[in-house]
């Protein structure tokens, strides 16, 4: 598990926390930062999980990378060349 993976779920579990207070304490201001919390920590969570994809791939996959590394390269290249 990533380090991102570990901090979403924190960013989670703190969001769904003062969602719970806002809403025992009737305060909406603070329910909405919370959702905005949890949301954050999802996203975090989200993008933790597709760079553990990512590196898995690249490790499984290393000729395949290269591959893909090059020809983003090339087109890359292309595309700047236009200008």
């Amino acid at each position: 598990m990533r380090s991102e993976q570990i901090k979403g779920a924190m960013g989670t579990a703190a969001g769904k926390v003062q969602g719970a207070v806002g809403e025992l304490l009737d305060d909406r201001p603070m329910r909405l930062e919370g959702a905005a919390r949890q949301a954050a920590g999802q996203l975090q969570e989200t993008y933790g999980d597709a760079l553990d994809g990512i590196s898995r791939f690249v490790r499984d996959k290393p000729l395949a990378s290269v591959a893909i590394l090059a020809g983003i390269g090339l087109l890359a290249g292309l595309l700047w060349r236009r200008r």
